[in-house]
């Protein structure tokens, strides 16, 4: 009998494994089959969706998977930029604004400068200063006779300062110099008209100290008081504190 149960039970035992190996079996076709049927589900024409409008996006000029070209990135955004009327319209403000603040600097510098500089040369006392002489010392100093009849002192086609006669009008009868005689004469400058106004101030004070000791005059300033250092210095200041 215990043999017997034995017999049984190792049937049993080996029925039980050929019915659990059949059932794996089975259980995995079936799950073959419903993973293809599912498959089979999703295989259906494209005709039969609405396709989603999308936005296509350039990879240009940089390919997709490549390092991007920065210098070729940087070249179109600078472009795109000159290109903007936002940025051209800011770009012109800026330099409007730029020579608007230069022209406004250099109208307060010439504002600030004296309008004319004036200095005289006088005869001594009783005796006058004769039309050859001045003709002469006025060739030998560089002075050219010119507008408004009188002369001046050029440099290129810019006039530094001019040399009038102290009596009215002020002007030199250039053909009729044999027999001009003045008591004085006048040097004058207009400081906002000169490029260089603290150079042609002392090219002015320069000549004028020569020809006051070729003619034997006497210089004095704009009140006819004599000339003094600290006339000059005064000056200086102003044309040098307007640079």
């Amino acid at each position: 009998m215990e043999i017997m149960d034995k017999t049984t039970l190792r049937i049993i035992l080996g029925v039980a494994g050929v019915l659990l190996l059949l059932a794996i079996y089975l259980w995995d076709r079936w799950k073959r089959r419903r993973k293809r049927s599912g498959q089979d589900d999703f295989s259906a024409s494209p005709d039969d969706f609405e396709l989603e409008e999308i936005d296509t996006i350039s990879i240009n000029p940089v390919e997709e998977g490549a390092a991007p070209d920065l210098e070729a990135l940087e070249t179109e955004r600078v472009l795109e930029e000159r290109q903007s009327p936002s940025a051209t319209a800011a770009s012109l403000e800026d330099e409007t604004a730029s020579q608007e603040t230069a022209t406004a600097v250099t109208r307060d510098k010439a504002e600030d400068l004296p309008e004319v500089i004036q200095i005289s040369i006088v005869a001594p006392k009783g005796q006058v200063f004769s039309g050859p002489d001045l003709v002469k010392a006025f060739s030998d100093l560089g002075l050219k006779f010119g507008d408004m009849e009188i002369f001046h002192l050029h440099q290129g086609n810019q006039i530094l300062f001019s040399v009038a006669s102290m009596v009215k009008p002020g002007t030199f009868p250039i053909d009729q110099m044999e027999r001009f005689q003045t008591p004085g004469l006048t040097l004058f400058m207009q400081p906002p008209l000169v490029p260089e106004p603290l150079q042609a101030f002392e090219r002015m004070i320069g000549l004028c100290h020569t020809l006051a000791q070729r003619l034997g005059g006497s210089e004095l300033d704009e009140r006819r008081h004599p000339l003094t250092a600290v006339k000059l210095a005064l000056w200086r200041r102003k044309l040098r504190g307007s640079g």
